[in-house]
This record gives C-alpha cells, sequence and structure tokens, in this order.
C-alpha cells in the first residue's frame, strides 16, 4: 500500500469513527417504547406465511430511526422551527392525539369483560336470521299487502305476488342490518311477520322474521375469543368517551370514533 492509499483508509477509520461517536445515545426506555408500538403494528397486519424480523434487527433499525429523528430535530431547531406559530400550533395538534390515544389505551386496560357477556357477543357476531322483506312502491300499498296478510295470505305468497322471482332464503347477520331496521327485527319472534309497516329511506316495507341460526362455518368461541374481548373492550371505551364529551359540551353524534 502506497502513502497516498494508507492516508486514505486511516482518514475512512477517523470518519468513521467521529460517525459514531456523534451519533445521539437513544435512552432505553424510548427505544423500549418504540419496540413495543412497533411489534404490535406489525403482529395486528402479520399475514400468514410472513417471515418477522428479529429483535436484534428489529433493534438496530428502530435504533437508527430513533437517531435520525433526534438528528434531524436538532436540526430543526437550530433553523429556528420550534419558534414558527404554525410549528407550535401543529405540535400542539399532535400532543393532544397523542394523549387521546394515551388515554384511550388506558381505558382499554382497566375494563374486564367476564365470559358471559363474551358469549352473548359471541351468539351475535356469529347468528345469521333468515330476514324475508317485501318493498312497496307507496305506504298505502304496503298498509294494502298488510291486509292482505290479515286475511289468511301467507307472507312467502305475497312476496310472490310483488315479485315472482323473490328469493326465500335471505340469511344475514343481524349486525349487518341498518340500526333501525335491526330494532325492528330485535323485538321479533321466528315466524313473526310486522304489525306494522316499516319505513326505511323513504320506502316502505314488510318484514318477516323467518328463521335463525347459528352462521355455517362460522369460528369457535376460542378461534374469537381475543377479537371478542377487543370488541367489548372498545365498545365500552366509546360509551365512556361519550359521556365524558357530552359532560364537556360536545355532540357524541357530531364526533368522528376514537
Amino acid at each position: 500500500m502506497n502513502k497516498r492509499a494508507s492516508w486514505l483508509a486511516g482518514l475512512t477509520i477517523i470518519a468513521t469513527g467521529l460517525a459514531f461517536a456523534d451519533a445521539p445515545k437513544i435512552d432505553s426506555a424510548r427505544l423500549d417504547a418504540a419496540l413495543k408500538q412497533i411489534q404490535a403494528q406489525m403482529q395486528s397486519q402479520a399475514q400468514p406465511g410472513m417471515t418477522m424480523p428479529n429483535k436484534a434487527q428489529l433493534t438496530q433499525q428502530v435504533t437508527q430511526d430513533l437517531q435520525t429523528a433526534d438528528v434531524l430535530k436538532e436540526e430543526a431547531i437550530k433553523a429556528g422551527l420550534d419558534k414558527q406559530p404554525e410549528t407550535q400550533a401543529a405540535w400542539q395538534n399532535l400532543q393532544s392525539q397523542f394523549y387521546a390515544s394515551q388515554y384511550v389505551n388506558y381505558l382499554k386496560s382497566q375494563i374486564e369483560v367476564n365470559d358471559a357477556d363474551l358469549r352473548k357477543q359471541y351468539e351475535a357476531t356469529t347468528s345469521e336470521i333468515n330476514l324475508l322483506v317485501i318493498p312497496f312502491a307507496s305506504k298505502e300499498a304496503a298498509e294494502q299487502g298488510l291486509e292482505k296478510l290479515k286475511k289468511g295470505l301467507s307472507f312467502e305468497a305475497l312476496m310472490k305476488q310483488q315479485d315472482p322471482k323473490a328469493e326465500t332464503q335471505m340469511w344475514t347477520n343481524p349486525q349487518a342490518l341498518p340500526a333501525s331496521v335491526a330494532q325492528v327485527v330485535s323485538i321479533m319472534n321466528v315466524g313473526q311477520i310486522t304489525g306494522n309497516v316499516v319505513t326505511f329511506n323513504g320506502q316502505s316495507f314488510l318484514m318477516k322474521l323467518a328463521g335463525s341460526r347459528h352462521a355455517e362455518g362460522a369460528p369457535s368461541f376460542e378461534q374469537m375469543k381475543a377479537q371478542l374481548v377487543d370488541q367489548a373492550k372498545n365498545q365500552k371505551v366509546q360509551a365512556t368517551i361519550q359521556q365524558l364529551l357530552q359532560e364537556r359540551g360536545i355532540n357524541p353524534a357530531a364526533t368522528p370514533a376514537q
């Protein structure tokens, strides 16, 4: 090796050493928090057969990401960006969103869910109903159809009168129904016909709850338990947040869900 090559090699070693020496030190608590968040995101998005990075690789990458963010933060402050009103306002918004998210997580951690409630939720989630629906051109026409039913015409026969191609097997999950329709169905027994005309989206209907069953191919309770726990906690958290907003004079109906 000639003197020039030796000098260049020495300079490279010095520069490399300086790069490591100047790298920001990342506190272990920050690193752990970042790793926990990223691992949770990766697990929620994981697909069958997907290879996950090992902990050493992930730790190295997260450390470098945090160091990069710290370096850019220092440069932003040097440039005076932290003094700009727009930056300060955006930072306040980010802080509020962050603490709101933390509070939601805190609420979820405080909620206990028992198996009895979960099994009720499981039945509601995996049940299907055969809901027969006859649409009419007007409320008057629906009232006339209702009179025919009262005189002894079967619901299925009335369906065929309205539409010869009408299907009599219309299995669906009750939770997929519009809220106003689901409310009507929730108080019906199997075989029951609505006693009054049902109006939805400006159209008139008659309905019959023709059957109820456990959904074919539905996962077992144990397979769905983690999902059910999360759903139950989210519902209780949402109820708590809505009450809190109402107490502070905010209309929850006009507020996007967390």
